[in-house]
């Protein structure tokens, strides 16, 4: 996590990010576009202010700061990286892709994520390689939660 917010914190920080760049944006605007409550979305900015993430005047516009950018951007990032390795590379749904990316991106080092960037940007231009991973992966379609199922009968009892 970037500044120490939490995965929620990271979530509105990312969405004043892309909110702002459309014009102005208030707490009744977060409000709506998170659906959540206004004192929830007042709590929240508020511990993003003593984060030093965003300013914000009592029924006033929501500011992001240079350091909100930046961690909003980082953020944004993780979210993208993980969304693209996800659902480019190894064929998830975009649903599942997205669900399973916002749960990673709260938590994965700026280190993994980085190497995971690579990873993904050269398996991206190797088409024998995406070739060969499809096929494999085909093995598995339909069975994306029993991959690691074991079914009764299929273990040998401990002597």
């Amino acid at each position: 996590m970037h500044h120490q917010l939490t995965p929620s914190q990271e979530n509105y920080l990312e969405h004043i990010l892309n909110e702002s760049s459309k014009g102005q944006i208030r707490v009744r605007d977060l409000a709506k576009s998170v659906g959540v409550k206004l004192p929830s979305v007042t709590r929240a900015v508020q511990k993003l202010i003593d984060a030093g993430m965003v300013k914000h005047e009592t029924y006033g516009k929501i500011e992001i700061t240079n350091a909100g950018k930046d961690a909003a951007r980082s953020i944004t990032r993780r979210d993208d990286c993980l969304n693209r390795f996800l659902g480019d590379i190894l064929g998830l749904s975009p649903e599942h892709s997205k669900s399973e990316a916002c749960r990673v991106e709260h938590v994965i080092s700026d280190v993994v994520i980085n190497r995971l960037e690579l990873l993904v940007n050269h398996l991206s231009h190797s088409k024998e390689w995406k070739r060969t991973l499809k096929k494999k992966l085909s093995r598995l379609d339909g069975s994306e939660d029993q991959v690691n199922r074991v079914e009764v009968g299929q273990t040998k009892p401990h002597a």
